[in-house]
């Protein structure tokens, strides 16, 4: 496993702070307001559910998701129009994940109240889980109408960041850091800002020119990495393509080659060395050409399970500016399309990810089901672990209706 990946003990300790979206201290838009009318009935039921939803929150912030659901839904029963119960659902779903329902539960609670502050906060961080960052930023800019608070801050600048738009992203993360950031998230912002810092007023990033692009495929079975043959500076390289990654790499020895200038210098979290940071020029797949990469510059010997050390890891920033990346495993081939094709191409699957964020890497996962169970649940296929192969909990497989010892390599 590479050394860069032991920051995934975090993911648990992260999806708690993305999913709970509250609102800061002396700012409380607490959920259990709301509710009129004089009459006894009327102030017992209001109280009721001020009680369920705040012992809702604190299941919330321990853990207690499935505890957190059932009291909200007693607090429905009382009063179905209640938005702050269809937000700890929402949030209690996330925790589950159980990704649709819980963007469905946030969105019953903005059409109720259309300003639900951690309705708005929670779908936001949905969007961006499922890659839908122009919409997340809408969500993020209208929880940023308290201009009091910074999740909505914190939310806007990882939609930015993903769409390499730094010109953006510069105000918002100066902003964030007017704010007394918490801890766990303090080295992630810190990273971003410096990246932002380096690359804003430099130009449109990651600039594709021509419709589609065809490559080579390979995958290492011991490791799970896909790459594809790549074009960098006249020199022809293999390029990882690593969804776990939001920002590129190249490595060191090539960008030293290339002569490309340091616009900066960062530490990756977890790491003392400092390192480059360099924007590539172009980087040719076939006839397509994609200009202006902004990427750390790192020895990627640690990649060499490929059979040699790449030239690129090309991460989320890179691949989804793609309509869609088709990988033929069987011929093995590549392709990639600026439009969104109307069909998928005989004989393939479509596999939406879902990324679960931890902290410094991003978690490509897709719904999945064994047989024709009923349980649904998300798998992570291929990756960084042992054989590439696919993770499945034994909580899933069991619920599945299967037997543990069914399957080798059980997580």
């Amino acid at each position: 496993m590479l050394r860069s990946l032991r920051i995934l003990t975090l993911t648990g300790l992260v999806l708690a702070v993305s999913a709970c979206g509250g609102k800061q201290k002396g700012n409380s838009n607490a959920p259990g307001g709301g509710g009129g009318g004089d009459d006894r009935t009327t102030r017992l039921n209001d109280a009721r559910n001020e009680t369920l939803i705040g012992l809702a929150n604190e299941d919330l912030a321990v853990g207690k998701h499935a505890k957190a659901r059932q009291r909200a839904e007693d607090a429905l029963a009382i009063d179905k129009n209640n938005p702050d119960a269809y937000a700890v659902i929402g949030a209690a779903d996330f925790r589950a994940g159980n990704f649709e329902s819980s963007s469905n539960a946030y969105r019953e609670a903005l059409e109720i109240k259309p300003d639900h502050y951690g309705a708005l906060i929670g779908l936001a961080g949905n969007l961006q889980a499922e890659g839908k960052h122009d919409e997340a930023l809408v969500m993020a800019e209208k929880a940023g109408s308290d201009a009091t608070q910074m999740w909505p801050k914190v939310r806007q600048l990882s939609s930015l960041y993903a769409l390499a738009d730094f010109d953006k992203a510069q105000p918002v993360v100066d902003a964030i850091f007017k704010f007394e950031v918490e801890k766990t998230i303090l080295p992630v912002i810190q990273l971003k800002q410096t990246f932002v810092n380096a690359f804003a007023g430099k130009g449109p990033m990651i600039q594709v020119e021509g419709a589609k692009g065809s490559s080579d495929l390979q995958i290492d079975t011991a490791t799970g990495f896909k790459h594809i043959g790549a074009a960098v500076g006249g020199e022809f390289k293999r390029a990882i393509l690593f969804e776990v990654r939001e920002e590129a790499r190249v490595d060191a020895g090539l960008a030293k080659q290339l002569k490309l200038p340091s616009l900066g210098k960062v530490k990756l979290v977890g790491q003392e060395a400092e390192l480059d940071l360099v924007l590539i020029p172009e980087i040719k797949i076939g006839e397509m050409t994609i200009k202006n990469i902004p990427a750390i510059a790192e020895d990627l010997s640690a990649y060499a399970g490929i059979g040699e050390v790449p030239g690129l890891v090309l991460g989320r920033q890179f691949m989804q500016r793609f309509g869609a990346i088709t990988f033929n495993f069987p011929e093995g081939s590549s392709e990639f399309v600026v439009a969104p094709p109307a069909a998928k191409p005989n004989g393939s699957f479509e596999a939406p990810f879902i990324l679960i964020d931890a902290l410094t890497v991003l978690i490509p996962v897709t719904k999945t089901q064994l047989d024709d169970s009923d349980h649904a649940f998300y798998t992570w296929f291929g990756g960084v672990f042992l054989a590439s192969s696919t993770s499945v909990s034994r909580r899933a497989y069991l619920k599945s209706g299967h037997l543990p010892r069914e399957l080798e390599e059980l997580d």
